[in-house]
């Protein structure tokens, strides 16, 4: 990845916006949402929005596909996306790029995204409003929170206004939109039932650590609230879903190796950070790892750390995280409680596969043919593991568990299938006076998934491997203009 390749991504032209009669706007199956808006000079339009078709708003009609001729407005003043996020619904996504910042229901917002919801409205200080209206299919299912059990509920914790909108649930927690009413902000607020017996004071030191971390590839937790059945815990909202749908739902169904180097770079400098203050993660896998704002080369974060681990030097006998992604030592101590695992190069081994999920769209260790890995629209690995007939005789359950079976079998024999079609020769490159007969994307690739964790490489060494270091002043560019700059 050059720098001139970034810019290319981030300033090519963009189309007109689409602009429909509201009703023919709503009825059309492609379009996501619609904004209705008024013109300066009266008129109705509705500006239809697409997965794959943002909408750029400001004064300059060389940068903007809705062009307001009004001086309060920004040259480029706000882009607005549609991206499937990872329970399959569409997020739209506001980022502002102005001077004077959006208003969003009344709330100032600056220089960050904000989801849009049905019937939000958002408008350009003193200038044109729109309201944002989902088309019917996409509109949020009810599954709220017994925190928030009625539609339009919202919760008050002490600067915090929590909605009942749903953002994702899980087996022990949801995920709910917040509004942080002293910084003008969206946040997330995560919801975990408290488990009978659990230990309040250990529950509450774990969410002290995280509040702790501040680096722009690390999710930020910004503050925690709990009752005797809930834990609150307020995150920074993510907009741009996460690294797994951005590579199933990318036209090659997996990343070009420039990007996937960008985004490689950052999860590794967020590792540092965390493996420099002896704290792991022990699940990192693309659903983890969330985009910042919608768009190419996004900045990431990485995220959910309900099972981060101080210490994380030390062994420890509790076995976390998903099946696939854990390493040979994670398999291990799953089938033997006596034994025990360190969660560091546990992390780089996660890291691994990462790696090459974003690079061939597959997992390296999903129990799937090897024959069947074509370069071709398909997701062998990553997508084999779902269940494509609800009338599989076998069941979903006993098929989820001899895949899984299969999985750690092929986790444990440590062979990793690169499939040259995905892999395909870049030139030769010189390494210690030795010339490789692998590409350095796969020479790191190889490095992480060691299975001896003493020799598997370090977050410290993948950083200064080839595939890394032949970009790095490209990398380091890029990261200080459109990730430290927008952090800080």
């Amino acid at each position: 990845m050059t720098a001139h390749q970034t810019h290319d991504v981030l300033t090519q032209p963009v189309p007109s916006a689409p602009c429909l009669s509201p009703s023919i706007a709503h009825s059309s199956p492609d379009v996501c949402a619609s904004l209705l808006t008024t013109t300066l000079d009266g008129r109705t339009e509705a500006l239809v929005l697409s997965i794959g078709n943002p909408i750029t708003i400001g004064r300059n009609p060389k940068l903007c596909s809705y062009v307001i001729p009004d001086i309060v407005v920004s040259s480029l003043h706000c882009k607005i996306y549609a991206v499937r996020s990872g329970a399959g619904g569409i997020i739209i996504s506001c980022q502002d790029l102005s001077t004077n910042g959006i208003v969003l229901n009344g709330h100032k917002i600056r220089k960050t995204s904000s989801i849009l919801m049905h019937g939000d409205t958002l408008k350009i200080p003193a200038s044109q409003a729109f309201q944002c209206v989902l088309n019917s299919r996409n509109l949020p299912a009810t599954r709220l929170h017994n925190a928030l059990s009625q539609p339009h509920a919202f919760k008050d914790l002490g600067r915090y206004r929590v909605t009942s909108h749903c953002l994702g649930t899980g087996s022990y927690a949801s995920v709910h939109l917040a509004l942080d009413t002293s910084a003008h902000r969206q946040v997330a607020c995560k919801i975990i039932r408290r488990k009978p017996g659990n230990d309040l004071k250990k529950e509450l030191k774990e969410a002290t650590l995280l509040t702790s971390l501040h680096h722009p590839n690390i999710n930020r937790v910004y503050a925690f609230d709990y009752d005797p059945q809930f834990l609150y815990i307020m995150l920074q909202l993510s907009t741009g879903g996460d690294l797994f749908t951005y590579i199933t739902n990318h036209p090659r169904r997996r990343l070009r190796e420039g990007e996937a180097k960008y985004i490689t770079f950052q999860m590794l400098k967020g590792l540092q950070y965390l493996h420099d203050r002896m704290i792991s993660h022990r699940d990192l896998k693309p659903e983890n790892i969330l985009l910042h704002s919608p768009g190419p080369y996004p900045r990431i974060q990485i995220a959910d750390f309900g099972l981060a681990r101080p210490r994380a030097y030390e062994e420890t006998l509790h076995v976390c995280g998903t099946i696939s992604y854990l390493p040979p030592e994670g398999v291990r101590a799953l089938e033997n409680k006596n034994l025990g695992y360190v969660g560091m190069p546990a992390d780089c081994w996660s890291a691994g596969i990462v790696v090459f999920a974003m690079l061939t769209g597959s997992h390296p260790f999903d129990y799937c043919d090897p024959r069947d890995m074509r370069d071709d629209d398909t997701i062998p690995g990553v997508q084999d593991s779902k269940i494509k007939d609800s009338g599989d005789l076998m069941g979903f359950s006993q098929r989820s568990h001899i895949q899984d079976e299969l999985t750690k079998q092929r986790i444990l024999d440590g062979t990793v299938y690169f499939c040259d079609s995905l892999w395909p020769s870049l030139r030769n490159a010189l390494l210690f006076s030795v010339m490789l007969t692998v590409n350095p994307a796969k020479n790191l690739v190889t490095h992480l998934l060691i299975p001896d964790p003493k020799k598997r490489a370090t977050v410290y060494a993948a950083l200064k491997s080839f595939w890394i270091t032949s970009d790095l002043a490209d990398l380091e560019r890029a990261y200080r203009e459109r990730i430290r700059s927008a952090a800080s």
